[in-house]
């Protein structure tokens, strides 16, 4: 008991002094004084004695002059103290022993500045240098640095040009030495400084800033991080104001010096152990910064200039054997071009193989994406008219690096390295000459082709035959294109029968019960033997053939259902069943009995999925994971024919899919089943597909409104007169990712005159969508029908209004986000936040098309026009132009606006007429050329893209010399009309009329950019080369108008558009995800709907045209297709 006393006593004691010490270090509570001033003379006078009063208690103090601050506000006369009086007594904080004191001083200093009067009164009081203290002060503090760092940041904000250079020399000490001390304030002292040289890059540099943060990017592995630093010296090259900071030749060729400089250290104490593996780090922090610098205006025309530049320095590389260098710039010329990169292997098929873009992803899975995001990947946009501003930046990308002679230095790559190198750099060098087959003017594309040292070097008995076997290779293997196109052999009649006999014997199909031992590829030949069906062969061995086939593929046998997703012979057995499918079809009564039989099992296994206990094979792990999900493939077979139709009905197939749709837990059931119905004509399918857009989850809801995407790019027969609604409908949609995808899908559709004028007649709501409502809303204003209907209600002269004062300003961030988006590491904010996001993915060749504009709408027709004109709209824009306020970035963001709305007023014959009246283009022109602010030039690429839109415009360009390409950017096989090699003269006159728009023309549709005439032309580009300028544009010239031009088989009918997809060059002979569907018979050439059957009068005709051949296409064929047989399109 005598020990449990002394333990109460002294437990006693210690809770009594805690209590009295929190009463001292923490007064939660002021004094009940008549007034504030007597609170914080209490409180100063407890902070500044020197003695008499515990740390505990002055940290107390402290805290409770923070309440006070936020209870009465700034306000001098309620303090009683003038504000030097009261830095004076907190700077005694920052001198205390105890760093919970000095760290409560700098959180008070923290609130009290709070504009440029405070915090020039702090530094006149020479706190500065106490701050400065505070930041080099050990590293086991991490508190009081990080209010230090937190205050430092408010100085920032409040005046960064009153910022001292005391602190600055600390934050770039941290930052220059911190790695190597292991600090872990260092990422976010050098955060600070590149925030402080955006607003104040005097002190930065003045202090060497700019060095660290240049030294800080070979550091930093990370790609956000890494981009974020480069990114601001970025930015201070695009002023002329800032860019005197920056030391030309120096400071940004600086990230190059990894691969340029083959002794380069990084730390000089790096241990020669330590070397390999800190020389690999430098190489990916200098490959992320490289690549990062040719994302900006800024980056491309300082590393690109003239004479002794960055770009040049690089390539010059290629020319020396090293294997790590040659390995790096192969890596940053793939990422800079936005191609996949090849994975490292000495075999070239499994080289191409590896960046195939038809390669199944797994985003592709059933879980998830599945046919619609594979779909939005492979198909083509349906955009003809609106310009891809990714290809201007690639073709100024690309011209810039062939102009300092890259495709030598590939060439020299591919025939002196070994085996692994020089596979990455002829798919390279591949890619890079189709690329600028495609995206270049024929005036600088036209010579790439000829890559005379490879051929020299292939034809040349001088070299060592194992050496001239690489050069042979790269010549003949990837760019020169394969056809492949399989016919059915030819056989005689009276062979025939023996022959399938014999087949049939040798399948082992009759006599062998295990299936998966069958011979496959025999099967497949006898369901796709000519003439050979149960309505004319009654033979009982064939019958005997059709059970066995039909007993595999029940589901209730479970031989076929039960087999794995991953097994050898999936999609093999797959493509077989489909055809099984459509030789059972074929044969009419005979096969009718065989066909419902496997029907009705395939309705009764579906049927499962509702009741208590649902098949393994309908669980969400058996359908993920198994062929059971192939089934619908089949049931999408039987869904593309009027017979098969006809028995699904019968079979009640339709009725259970309907039943599912109101169950839940059917996802995967529910999306397979949009993907594979046939919605070509109107039917059951399309009743299904509508009760799963309004009535099932907000996941299959979301689904089958992105498939609407894959049937509208895959073109489905007459989608205008039922997609458009369903898709309007979606707009109204409870879940906010449903409508704008609708939304998305609404604006994509638009591209095609048929679906605007089914959207006006539908007359949506949209307005409740925001900003991209609005611009759908626009694109009304492009045909008579729309502006009439617009313009009754009072919306054109209302919106004319508002563009004028805010609208023509939120163009600039949203094209410029756009761009932001695909080319950095940026995400957009989510839902209203402000907050930066970034991204480790990076997009592969992603698309940003020109976003919809007021006014280039209402040019599209001329009483459009004439409000323009009447308004005065384009002598103000241009005025803003010729008389440029570039001083201030609201200055220069009314300047982008400015040009981004006479770019867009250019985009028409009618607006174009506008522009030449107001004679601006050439001010345009001049700001492209010798803007001082790097970015306006970028903007100028664009804008002068966008007024190229029209032959009248290409031709306005060009008597400034101005060079367009002349076909779209989806042919595959360019033609160039040979008067383009032709002299260039200042006649609008003589140029050739093979390519030409109606200059004159007395309608909107002519004058329309949408409308699908084979002369008109898209402009996509133009940089400044050696002298000469360029302009990459595309015709928007749809593929049925150029068909003369391809080598193709006979056109297909769209029935399915699962059909189209499977036998495109996208999927490579199978339907997407790995899953096939079998070809549709074509239409014979001389059906008149055929795409090839006939040409217009105003189709380019060959005899004036020269073939441009690209060599760099690839083989259609595949090793590992060699059982499948499909026609090649395209």
């Amino acid at each position: 008991s005598a020990e449990t006393g002394c333990g109460r006593h002294i437990l006693t004691t210690r809770v009594h002094a805690r209590s009295q010490c929190t009463l001292m270090a923490f007064p939660a509570q002021l004094l009940p004084c008549p007034q504030p001033s007597d609170n914080l003379r209490e409180i100063l006078q407890n902070v500044a004695k020197p003695h008499g009063v515990t740390n505990m208690r002055k940290l107390g103090h402290l805290n409770n002059f923070i309440k006070l601050l936020i209870s009465v506000g700034h306000c001098e006369e309620k303090f009683g103290f003038t504000y030097e009086e009261i830095i004076i007594c907190l700077r005694l904080a920052l001198l205390n022993e105890a760093k919970e004191v000095r760290a409560a001083g700098l959180r008070v200093l923290r609130y009290l500045i709070r504009d440029s009067n405070v915090l020039q009164k702090v530094l006149r009081l020479q706190v500065d240098y106490l701050i400065a203290r505070c930041i080099d002060i050990q590293q086991s503090n991490e508190g009081e640095r990080t209010q230090a760092l937190r205050l430092v940041r408010k100085m920032i904000t409040v005046n960064a040009l009153l910022f001292p250079s005391s602190v600055t020399n600390s934050l770039i000490a941290v930052g220059t030495d911190g790695l190597q001390e292991r600090d872990r304030m260092v990422r976010a002292a050098i955060a600070i400084v590149c925030e402080l040289a955006l607003k104040n890059p005097e002190v930065v540099a003045n202090r060497g800033g700019l060095s660290t943060i240049l030294k800080s990017v070979i550091d930093c592995q990370l790609s956000r991080i890494n981009e974020a630093l480069i990114t601001t010296i970025l930015h201070l090259l695009n002023h002329p104001h800032t860019r005197k900071y920056v030391r030309n030749d120096v400071e940004l060729e600086q990230i190059l010096a990894p691969f340029t400089d083959f002794h380069y250290r990084h730390n000089a104490d790096t241990s020669e152990t330590q070397l390999k593996e800190d020389r690999d780090a430098r190489f990916l922090s200098s490959r992320m910064a490289i690549v990062a610098a040719f994302r900006s205006w800024s980056g491309i025309i300082n590393l690109c200039r003239a004479g002794n530049s960055g770009i040049q320095s690089l390539i010059g590389l290629l020319s020396i054997p090293n294997v790590e260098v040659r390995k790096g710039l192969m890596e940053v010329l793939y990422e800079i071009f936005r191609l996949p990169l090849p994975i490292i292997t000495q075999d070239f098929t499994e080289a191409l193989l590896s960046v195939d873009p038809s390669r199944c992803q797994d985003s592709w899975r059933l879980s998830d994406g599945f046919v619609a995001a594979e779909a939005k990947v492979l198909l083509p946009h349906r955009a003809r008219s609106r310009p891809d501003l990714m290809d201007n930046y690639l073709a100024l990308v690309l011209a810039a690096f062939i102009s300092s002679c890259l495709l030598e230095g590939l060439v020299e790559v591919v025939t002196s390295s070994e085996d692994q190198i020089s596979v990455r750099a002829t798919i390279l060098l591949g890619e890079l000459l189709h690329m600028a087959n495609t995206i270049l003017p024929h005036s600088h594309s036209h010579h790439l082709h000829c890559l005379p040292t490879l051929i020299n070097m292939a034809a040349s008995f001088d070299i060592p035959k194992e050496k001239r076997l690489q050069p042979l290779e790269s010549v003949s293997g990837p760019h020169c294109p394969q056809v492949c196109v399989c016919t059915p052999p030819e056989r005689d009649t009276h062979d025939t029968e023996e022959a399938l006999m014999l087949n049939l014997r040798d399948s082992q199909i009759l006599n062998h019960k295990q299936n998966l031992d069958w011979n496959w590829l025999l099967i497949a030949t006898i369901l796709k033997w000519p003439n050979v069906n149960l309505r004319n062969n009654k033979d009982e061995q064939m019958h005997k053939f059709v059970r066995r086939l039909l007993y595999f593929y029940r589901p209730s046998s479970k031989l076929y259902a039960g087999l794995e997703l991953d097994h050898p012979k999936a999609r093999q057995l797959t493509v077989v069943g489909c055809q099984f499918i459509e030789f059972l079809i074929e044969s009419d009564e005979d096969g009718q009995a065989y066909l419902e039989e496997l029907v009705k099992d395939m309705v009764a296994w579906l049927s499962l999925s509702s009741g208590l206990k649902p098949d393994r094979c309908l669980q969400s792990n058996g359908l993920l994971t198994t062929l059971s999900q192939h089934y619908f493939l089949f049931l999408g077979t039987l869904s593309a024919h009027p017979n098969g139709v006809k028995l699904l009905e019968k079979c009640s197939l339709f009725q259970s899919l309907l039943n599912l749709c109101s169950v839940k837990n059917q996802d995967a059931v529910l999306k397979l089943a949009v993907s594979t119905l046939d919605y070509s004509t109107d039917g059951l399918a399309r009743v299904i597909l509508s009760k799963i857009l309004t009535a099932a989850t907000d996941t299959c809801r979301l689904y089958a409104t992105k498939h609407l995407r894959v049937l509208l790019r895959a073109g489905v027969e007459f989608f205008s007169n039922w997609g458009m609604e369903l898709l309007v409908t979606q707009l109204h949609d409870h879940s906010k990712a449903v409508s704008m995808e609708a939304l998305d899908i609404l604006d994509e559709a638009c591209e095609d005159k048929a679906n605007l004028h089914a959207l006006i007649q539908l007359k949506p709501a949209l307005t409740h969508l925001g900003d991209k409502g609005l611009l759908l809303l626009l694109r009304f204003l492009s045909i008579p029908k729309g502006f009439s209907y617009l313009n009754e209600r009072g919306y054109v002269s209302k919106q004319l209004d508002r563009w004028q004062k805010e609208y023509n300003l939120k163009y600039v961030d949203l094209i410029e986000e756009q761009l932001n988006e695909a080319l950095t590491t940026y995400r957009k904010p989510v839902d209203g936040d402000n907050y930066v996001r970034r991204s480790n993915q990076r997009l592969q060749r992603p698309n940003v098309y020109l976003p919809v504009h007021l006014y280039g709408q209402l040019v599209h027709d001329k009483t459009g026009c004439h409000l323009l004109e009447t308004q005065s709209v384009v002598p103000d824009l241009s005025y803003t132009v010729r008389s440029p306020m570039l001083d201030t970035w609201e200055g220069i963001k009314q300047l982008k606006a400015a040009l981004w709305a006479l770019g867009n007023i250019g985009s028409s014959n009618w607006g174009l007429n506008l522009l030449q009246e107001e004679n601006v283009i050439p001010d345009i022109l001049a700001l492209a050329q010798h803007c001082e602010v790097l970015s306006v030039r970028g903007t100028c690429v664009y804008v002068v893209g966008v007024i190229s839109k029209t032959r009248q415009g290409c031709e306005v360009l060009k008597q400034y010399g101005w060079d367009t390409v002349r076909h779209s950017r989806q042919t595959l096989w360019p033609v160039t009309p040979e008067e383009v090699d032709k002299p260039m003269t200042s006649e609008l006159s003589s140029v050739p009329s093979t390519l030409s728009l109606n200059s004159e023309s007395t309608s909107s549709r002519h004058n329309s950019e949408s409308e699908s005439q084979p002369s008109e032309l898209t402009m996509k580009l133009f940089t400044r080369q050696q002298g000469q300028f360029l302009l990459s544009t595309s015709s928007m010239l749809d593929q049925s108008d150029d068909a003369s031009f391809y080598l193709r088989s006979k056109p297909m009918k769209d029935r399915s558009p699962f059909t189209i997809l499977a036998s495109t060059r996208f999927v490579r002979n199978r339907f997407l995800n790995s899953l096939s569907l079998p070809s549709k018979k074509l239409r014979s050439t001389s059906d008149p709907k055929s795409m090839g059957g006939s040409r217009t009068p105003t189709e380019p005709k060959l005899g004036g045209l020269r073939r441009n051949r690209t060599v760099t296409e690839p083989s259609i064929y595949s090793s590992s297709q060699g059982d499948v047989f499909t026609n090649l399109h395209k």
